[in-house]
């Protein structure tokens, strides 16, 4: 073989693998449509309900030099007759309408047909975004904050994990209460 055949052979053979690949990732792509597919037209036909995520509770912790660190709870329940697995979750927390933490996570939970679980994840607020209220908070220790924690959670029966199951809760907090907690720690 000269070098002008192993040349051309090379370059086919460079081709050939391209279109390998470009048919190879088009069916990646097929396939991921038809489990997307799948998963939105069960749940468009009410095959899959969404978990109920209803908040429990927020728990602070003793604030760090990375963040002020609150653990929020959620009570997941599925209302579906078979198991379903959340592939994560985003939050935005948000003290007397200041956004003081965002994120997310990758940590996944199983919900057991027909039933329920509570699942706690941790929230680093940036301790300098509080800064900004709390000269308000410090004149008035009774008067009560509002905060608002709004996210999602990821299904993985449904889109791949794509398809995101939003959350909004919001109440108040005083200043007072925060003061109480961090008190013992203060020595």
């Amino acid at each position: 073989m000269d070098n002008s055949s192993l040349v051309m052979s090379q370059i086919v053979n460079r081709k050939l693998w391209t279109v390998l690949r470009t048919v190879a990732a088009i069916l990646a792509l097929a396939g991921m449509a038809a489990a997307w597919g799948c998963g939105a037209q069960r749940l468009a036909r009410g095959e899959i309900k969404p978990p109920k995520v209803t908040l429990q509770g927020l728990t602070l912790g003793m604030p760090t030099g990375s963040g002020w660190p609150v653990f929020a709870s959620l009570r997941l329940e599925n209302p579906n007759p078979e198991a379903l697995s959340i592939l994560g979750y985003d939050y935005n927390l948000w003290l007397e309408e200041r956004p003081v933490a965002q994120g997310t996570s990758q940590g996944q939970v199983q919900l057991p047909p027909l039933g329920e679980t509570v699942t706690e994840f941790p929230i680093l607020v940036n301790v300098n975004s509080v800064l900004a209220i709390l000269p308000r908070a410090l004149q008035n220790q009774q008067q009560k904050l509002h905060y608002r924690l709004a996210g999602g959670i990821r299904l993985s029966p449904v889109l791949a994990g794509l398809v995101r199951v939003p959350f909004s809760f919001q109440g108040e907090v005083s200043p007072k209460e925060g003061w109480d907690f961090l008190r013992p720690h203060m020595r």
